[in-house]
């Protein structure tokens, strides 16, 4: 077992080496994918760990990232430009999971927060499906209940709903057209982290873990199944990281190593996605092409052996303060590190861009461990079914 076990290791190493290259020249001469847009389109759905503003546009006590130092790392052109209001509604120095995804497929950045979208002058970018949206609300869950104030993960489905709506309304862009930009759009879902503070905020004993995460599991891909009647085709499933390693978790630990426990409880989580979605695929959206990308296996082997990810800090957050950096929230006046591109963590529960940009390079190009049935490239390169087509054949069909 163990032998078994350290050549899984090394072969995990082996692909960080390579990651640490590319990542290197992504920072350096930006994607290879750089300028040629792969996809049409990308909507994003989640939390924060994708969240690019929408929680700017509600009332507390929906969370917002104090700005300054969240965004110190993004472009100057990115936060004035293309971010309304000039924040990066990123819990991150720079660039988060869904910009990064984003970069890989050749745009500069995530879409837009759908909310910032819904205001006078840019509707028409909405209605016409240019880019895409980003629906995902730092704080939300799969679970309605979980995140206050929140969009959660159901909510952002029917707003995509309503988009779609709306550009069948607005009538610039045909039925078949969208159909037609739909099944070759890029869906990115993001979402699960959240819904374990039920247990933390003692409103579901740790005792019904078990059912409660099915639950969870089953909901998750309830919704996705309403994104694949929508459209979707080409969907990418981020799943969630290593609870037990977030620094927030280390500081009840006597040692501040790592909790076993929240750990068992976020893989148990992972597996039974991996499994339900399989079988969901089969039996009732045959068309979905998706690749489930592991956060937490490129969290946990930057954490077993940071070297090799170019790193050096796993445990403490950059910006916090108390024990390992976690005991506080990220704020303007907090302590802040100054050498972020070693650090793993951002705040108590967040990643730095740097950590995410290892995360993305293992959902595109590593091994199985990393993304599975397919990776991210070929998700994005392999023929999806063209809703469009597959409209007319059946009109043509009825007609006979």
């Amino acid at each position: 077992m163990e032998e078994r076990r350290s050549r899984s290791m090394a072969a995990a190493a082996g692909l960080l080496r390579l990651a640490v290259v590319a990542v290197a020249a992504v920072v350096a001469g930006g994607d290879v994918a750089a300028g040629r847009q792969m996809v049409p389109a990308m909507y994003v759905f989640g939390d924060s760990l994708v969240d690019v503003g929408n929680n700017d546009f509600l009332p507390p006590p929906a969370p917002r990232p104090p700005e300054p130092p969240c965004g110190i790392d993004l472009p100057l052109e990115a936060a004035a430009d293309e971010v309304a209001g000039g924040r990066s509604g990123r819990f991150t120095n720079g660039y988060n999971l869904a910009d990064i995804i984003a970069q890989h497929v050749g745009f500069k950045m995530s879409p837009l927060a759908y909310l910032s979208l819904t205001t006078p002058g840019r509707r028409s970018n909405l209605r016409r499906g240019i880019v895409g949206a980003n629906y995902a609300s730092s704080g939300s869950g799969i679970l309605d209940f979980i995140g206050n104030g929140t969009i959660s993960l159901g909510e952002q489905v029917k707003l995509f709903a309503d988009t779609k709506a709306m550009m069948v309304a607005a009538g610039e862009v045909n039925g078949e057209r969208i159909n037609h930009l739909l099944s070759q759009s890029l869906f990115i879902t993001c979402t699960g982290g959240n819904d374990y503070n039920a247990f933390t905020d003692g409103i579901v004993p740790v005792s019904d873990a078990p059912a409660f995460i099915a639950h969870m599991v089953t909901t998750y891909i309830e919704h996705i199944k309403t994104l694949y009647k929508l459209g979707a085709r080409r969907l990418g499933i981020l799943d969630v990281l290593p609870l037990g390693c977030l620094p927030i978790s280390r500081v009840p630990m006597e040692n501040g190593e790592c909790s076993g426990e929240d750990n068992w409880q976020a893989r148990l989580f992972n597996r039974l996605l991996r499994r339900k979605m399989a079988a969901a695929v089969t039996a009732s959206m045959p068309d979905l092409k998706y690749s489930i990308g592991s956060i937490y296996y490129t969290y946990y082997d930057m954490i077993v052996d940071p070297t090799l990810a170019g790193m050096k800090e796993v445990a403490r957050a950059c910006c916090g303060d108390g024990k390992l950096n976690a005991e506080a929230d990220c704020s303007a006046s907090a302590n802040l590190c100054q050498d972020r591109n070693d650090y793993v963590f951002w705040d108590k529960v967040h990643g730095t861009q740097a950590a995410y940009q290892q995360c993305v390079h293992g959902f595109f190009h590593g091994s199985l461990r990393y993304a599975e049935p397919i990776s991210f490239t070929q998700l994005v390169t392999s023929s999806a079914v063209d809703l469009a087509r597959s409209s007319l054949s059946m009109n043509r069909t009825a007609v006979i």
